[in-house]
């Protein structure tokens, strides 16, 4: 008997706290654990195979449930209602690399070189000082003549390089943090493209100011219908509701698959997507990577795009 409510109290709270992860609010804490949602459903699949493995029939149950309520919250499209933007095209009409590169980071050459091997048309750099932002300049100058950088000693620095010529650049300090607005000339038309990094909810505070950015960036976007790119580490997840009232407001969705993880990068591996590429409804994707940024806590982000 006592063996019995064992099981069953197990059961119990395995299915509890896998309602609390999949149904909690849009708050701090529980936004802390939701980011790493797929981990943890990892963690409920080993547990589903665990229980079944020695006969626990009731926490079996209970742990795949659980596995399936919390799936379902990754799975769910967080922008345009029709999923990401991903389309079977050859020929790109622009290449987009974007890498955090981890401000202490030394493996300047190395870093460098993925984003050269990656032949894009736009490189997004984040978490640039003043010495990554003079090695950048150094070497990738001569293949990418315009760009604009706004280094900072607080790993909000921001760096964009173009083999495109910028038709206006600007820096837009949005609470506290430097974003870079870019307008370009691409196959006859204007894009609007935004390096964003917005700010690491590693408190209350700064979670708010994450969301403030947020919801400034989508205000100013929801004012234009400029074919839109947004590219950068946003600090915050799909399933997150600050995503996906961002998107909702921008009118962007994802341009990369629902698979796709970016910190922090053990190897080829990475937990959670933080660095997204986003774009308007008339942009979409044809090839999509996440590479392997020497030194970084990050992936990188490769994508081709077009026009629709």
């Amino acid at each position: 008997m006592s063996a019995t409510l064992g099981q069953l109290t197990s059961a119990a709270l395995v299915l509890l706290a896998s309602v609390l992860v999949a149904l909690a609010p849009d708050a701090y804490l529980p936004m802390l654990v939701r980011a790493f949602l797929v981990p943890i459903i990892g963690s409920a699949i080993v547990l589903t195979v665990m229980a079944a493995w020695r006969r626990r029939w009731w926490l079996t149950g209970a742990a795949s449930l659980g596995s399936l309520m919390m799936l379902a919250q990754v799975v769910t499209p967080s922008s345009i209602e029709d999923g990401p933007a991903t389309i079977a095209q050859e020929g790109a009409a622009l290449r987009v690399f974007h890498m955090n590169v981890l401000q202490p980071n030394t493996s300047y050459a190395q870093a460098i070189a993925q984003a050269l091997q990656s032949e894009a048309d736009i490189i997004s750099v984040q978490e640039i000082d003043p010495r990554w932002a003079a090695e950048l300049c150094t070497v990738l100058g001569s293949q990418y003549p315009f760009f604009h950088l706004e280094p900072r000693q607080n790993c909000y620095g921001i760096a964009l390089f173009s083999k495109l010529p910028f038709e206006k650049v600007e820096t837009l300090e949005n609470a506290g943090a430097p974003f870079i607005e870019a307008w370009l000339n691409v196959g006859g038309g204007p894009i609007r493209l935004i390096a964003v990094h917005a700010t690491s909810p590693i408190s209350y505070g700064h979670f708010r100011r994450r969301n403030e950015q947020l919801q400034a960036l989508g205000d100013l976007l929801s004012r234009g219908d400029t074919s839109t790119i947004v590219v950068g580490d946003l600090n915050t997840v799909p399933w997150d509701q600050a995503f996906r009232r961002f998107c909702t407001q921008a009118g962007l969705r994802s341009g990369a698959p629902s698979a796709h993880r970016t910190w922090p990068s053990i190897g080829p591996f990475a937990a959670i997507p933080l660095d997204h590429i986003l774009v308007s409804e008339d942009l979409a994707t044809s090839d999509f990577a996440t590479v392997d940024i020497p030194g970084s806590d990050h992936r990188g982000l490769y994508a081709a795009l077009h026009y629709r």
